[in-house]
């Protein structure tokens, strides 16, 4: 055998060892899985919190979430599924960053939850987990990291407002609020019913959402208490810019995939209408 032939020898058995390195795994548990890129070697744990993008899709490629486009990962506990094959179980097999695809039978998943398959999922099929695992920490180091951001918060708030609305007045509560245009007649009380339109933001700018109208009372614990406070602030045809701390909003547990904990927020509100109580 010539070094020509050795050579190409050699890259053909590393493409081997490679396919099958990143192949399609399935375990005895039912965990099936492809690796695309291998990061450490230390496998995730139960109770470990987790930081990941993901993509989730059907075998016809309909696309149910994808982080990467939200532009927020999720954050959330390992922990193990309820039934055979799950995501959860899957991900026990993968380590801190790795990327990988997990197939989850839909037959399994919704029969579980008791609800039909939603359109563009075939029956019998799989869904579709593209995964980044972009951080594992245990449960010690997450309640550091969430200390350490706690205690920071006071000064990236401050920092905020300085720089974005400098002529932002700040409330006893802590909240911050700037008046874009005034209103009229009395403030919101406690059980009026009010009509707004707001948009909600992250610091960097980023929109986790937003709605037009939106009809609640005030001060019985329908919406988040900075929401509350501020509210009573306002009057009819008023439009303001709130900067709430996160123990205003969603404090240290944050909302679901959407909101991490201790986020501040900055809600940009207008008031339509009040319902007198």
């Amino acid at each position: 055998m010539n070094l020509k032939t050795s050579v190409l020898f050699a890259a053909l058995v590393g493409s081997i060892l490679a396919c099958n390195q990143f192949k399609v795994t399935e375990t005895e548990e039912g965990d099936k899985f492809q690796i695309h890129e291998k990061g450490g070697d230390e496998k995730i744990q139960e109770g470990d919190m987790l930081t990941l993008d993901m993509k989730i899709s059907s075998e016809l490629d309909t696309v149910f979430r994808d982080t990467w486009s939200e532009g927020q990962p999720v954050q959330v506990p390992a922990r193990m599924g309820q039934f055979k094959g799950s995501f959860e179980n899957a991900l026990f097999q993968l380590s801190e960053g790795d990327s990988a695809t997990v197939y989850v039978k839909v037959d399994s998943l919704f029969g579980k939850m008791g609800q039909p398959l939603p359109p563009g999922v075939p029956e019998h099929s799989e869904l579709k987990f593209l995964v980044k695992v972009k951080s594992v920490q245990s449960v010690e180091e997450f309640k550091k990291s969430l200390e350490e951001k706690k205690e920071g918060e006071a000064k990236v708030v401050a920092d905020y407002v300085k720089e974005k609305y400098p002529q932002a007045v700040k409330m006893e509560n802590g909240i911050y609020y700037l008046t874009e245009k005034e209103g009229t007649g009395a403030a919101v009380a406690t059980g009026d019913t009010v009509t707004v339109s707001y948009v909600g933001k992250f610091f960097d700018g980023k929109v986790f959402d937003q709605n037009n109208p939106f009809e609640f009372p005030v001060g019985l614990g329908y919406v988040i208490k900075g929401w509350d406070e501020a509210l009573k602030t306002m009057k009819k045809g008023q439009k303001s810019t709130f900067i709430i701390p996160s123990d205003l909003a969603y404090g240290e547990r944050g909302a679901g995939a959407t909101i991490p904990p201790f986020s501040p927020l900055v809600f940009d509100i207008e008031l339509f209408e009040i319902g007198r109580k």
